[in-house]
């Protein structure tokens, strides 16, 4: 038994049948699982996409309904309350009611006012009116520099309109 080959005795085993049927299943499988996931995702897409746009429609029905005289008069309601309540949250609240009642008293009878603004920050009060002659403006001027209400006061503009009548404007400092 010299030379003999042992290896070429024992006969080779073909692999066969790891693809032939194992295969095409496992494919065929995952085929139609990704079918179904692609499937499932265009529902969840079709079904977002109809909420979104029922939703879009609610939010276009309710912004219509507000809008006009309505909504424009509880928004200017809404501001107007939201200064009252800061200006009766401060410390030093000027008592405009007070004040006015006061300013009225100080003009003369000949004498109109015609604009009546007080600058918070700058504690100024500016006052245009409207008389028939200087003398009127002198003595308004006088009456006001009288009072303790208003110091510093100066004259802004003097001047003649179209009518004859002297229009003026009186800047001071208010006192508080």
């Amino acid at each position: 038994m010299i030379g003999m080959n042992l290896s070429s005795s024992v006969p080779e085993k073909k692999q066969e049948g790891s693809w032939t049927f194992g295969g095409p299943v496992i494919v065929t499988v995952i085929f139609f699982l990704l079918l179904a996931f692609w499937g499932g995702m265009q529902w969840y897409l079709n079904t977002l996409d109809k909420i979104l746009s029922e939703q879009q429609a609610l939010l276009e029905e309710n912004a219509s309904r507000l809008k006009g005289d309505a909504v424009d008069r509880v928004a200017s309601f809404d501001a107007r309350l939201t200064l009252a309540t800061k200006q009766m949250n401060e410390e030093d609240p000027v008592d405009t009611g007070k004040l006015l009642n006061q300013l009225e008293s100080l003009v003369i009878p000949n004498v109109k006012l015609t604009k009546y603004e007080f600058d918070k920050n700058g504690k100024s009060v500016i006052v245009e009116g409207e008389t028939d002659t200087f003398k009127y403006v002198a003595q308004q001027l006088f009456v006001f520099k009288g009072d303790a209400l208003f110091s510093n006061i100066r004259v802004d503009s003097l001047k003649k309109n179209l009518e004859g009548r002297i229009e003026f404007s009186f800047k001071a400092e208010f006192n508080k």
